[in-house]
């Protein structure tokens, strides 16, 4: 592994711990300013009924964690039929691990949902979102996995989790600070990853592979 690469993983987790969980600690202990901060922010962008409402409850689940769970393993079962063994478990601990990651956070901190009307009041723990945390490490594991077909076109697909954590908000069931945590655990967990299975594969060619060839 390069200097870079360690770096890189290196700095994504400990990127990671420095803002999720400082934000854990002010939440367990209900802090005042990120309180009226994560309410305020909820009321604003808090949608109504309808059909925007549908819209944006069909959005949301391109960061559903069953959905994006079930997705993953299918892609891993692919890339293991194609002999792509490595490639099978990069994607399995991007995306698998982040959510398992996302539930222990989630059992740790214990955070009351939003409940802005009655039919929205899940009874799920709300810190970090785990829609915003698979959507981050789910659509940032595929873009990496599809570089070497669309080169840099592929980096548009992290424009995805930033919606699905948007939509979070709007519909009222997670607060403004836990999608940022979740977006923030999932890619960084996702980055860090992909540092070390680009190191692998530099180490078994023998020289610094572009991350536009593939971590293969």
């Amino acid at each position: 592994m390069s200097r870079l690469q360690r770096g890189l993983a290196l700095a994504s987790l400990l990127v990671g711990v420095a803002l999720v969980v400082p934000l854990a600690v002010l939440i367990r202990d209900s802090w005042s300013p990120l309180r009226h901060f994560d309410e305020s922010g909820s009321h604003s962008l808090e949608t109504g009924k309808g059909l925007w409402r549908d819209v944006v409850l069909g959005v949301t689940q391109l960061g559903a964690p069953l959905l994006l769970e079930a997705a993953a393993v299918v892609i891993a079962l692919l890339l293991l039929r194609q002999g792509r063994r490595r490639l099978s478990a990069y994607v399995l601990l991007s995306v698998l691990g982040a959510e398992a990651l996302s539930s222990l956070t989630k059992l740790l901190v214990d955070r009351v949902r939003p409940c802005l009307h009655e039919i929205s009041c899940p009874a799920t723990t709300s810190f970090p979102s785990g829609h915003a945390v698979g959507a981050a490490a789910f659509w940032g594991t595929c873009a990496v996995l599809l570089l070497p077909r669309l080169g840099r076109r592929s980096w548009w697909l992290l424009v995805i989790p930033l919606v699905v954590a948007l939509t979070r908000v709007v519909l009222g069931v997670h607060y403004p600070s836990d999608v940022l945590a979740g977006l923030v655990m999932g890619g960084c967990w996702a980055t860090a990853w992909t540092a070390v299975f680009a190191a692998w594969k530099d180490e078994r060619v023998g020289r610094e592979v572009p991350l536009e060839e593939g971590i293969g």
